[in-house]
């Protein structure tokens, strides 16, 4: 009888044990430990996270890793993985802000100021996430748009795999300035200027979450809790929109 519930334990314990797989934009590397970390020690379910840009984990997801929940930028991006798996499921949790950021010494106080030093060299390099898959770089296109600035940027702008790849860039100082996510922005450090962007000078970022046709009990109860009141409170302090 013992051996019988021991053979049992040992078949149903790596099920009980499985960390829910989160995959999370880059957007998100500030915020979302903490918040990992209390819903483990509230409920003793298990979190791992994974941070990239939302089109290459998007990708990953479609071509079967093994995610069980999705954090995207954008609304685009969580509908391709929808289509791509019956039975997912999306819904928004945030809106995505963006910042600049200037090194110190960069003379750019404001976004005409970065139009203006993009035009004269003074901004010689310009750090935003890759616009071919990094929702975060095609909304730093809409701002350069938007101020007239995008032909004088193109020559120079360095492309991160990611937005925090992007910030990081300008706090190495490969990049006198960047165009990235807000709540990275605020917690850069290093004596970075840090000038919100106004929303209406891009298209919307809808950060939108996808739980996947695999996601377990852990996984869809972390998602309840990032949209829950704990979740929205840590998003607005950190510098996210709320949907």
């Amino acid at each position: 009888m013992i051996l019988r519930f021991l053979a049992l334990l040992l078949m149903v314990w790596p099920l009980a044990a499985r960390a829910a797989t989160v995959a999370a934009a880059a957007d998100l590397r500030t915020t979302l430990p903490a918040l990992a970390q209390a819903h483990e020690a509230a409920t003793g379910q298990r979190i791992t996270l994974v941070f990239g840009s939302s089109g290459n984990l998007a990708q990953q997801a479609m071509n079967g890793a093994p995610y069980d929940l999705l954090l995207m930028a954008d609304a685009a991006t969580a509908q391709r993985v929808v289509a791509a798996a019956p039975g997912a499921v999306a819904r928004p949790y945030a809106l995505a802000r963006l910042a600049l950021v200037v090194r110190p010494g960069a003379g750019v106080r404001d976004l005409n100021g970065l139009k203006a030093a993009l035009i004269d060299g003074r901004v010689r390099h310009l750090a935003i996430a890759n616009p071919a898959h990094a929702p975060y770089g095609l909304a730093a296109q809409g701002v350069l748009a938007s101020l007239g600035a995008r032909a004088a940027a193109l020559p120079r702008l360095v492309l991160g795999d990611n937005v925090a790849q992007a910030l990081s860039f300008v706090t190495s100082g490969a990049a006198e300035a960047g165009l990235v996510a807000l709540p990275l922005a605020r917690q850069a450090g290093g004596g970075l200027s840090v000038v919100p962007v106004p929303p209406a000078l891009h298209a919307p970022l809808v950060q939108t979450l996808v739980l996947m046709p695999r996601a377990d009990a852990a996984a869809r109860a972390f998602a309840a809790r990032l949209t829950g009141p704990q979740g929205r409170a840590a998003l607005r302090r950190a510098g996210f929109g709320l949907p």
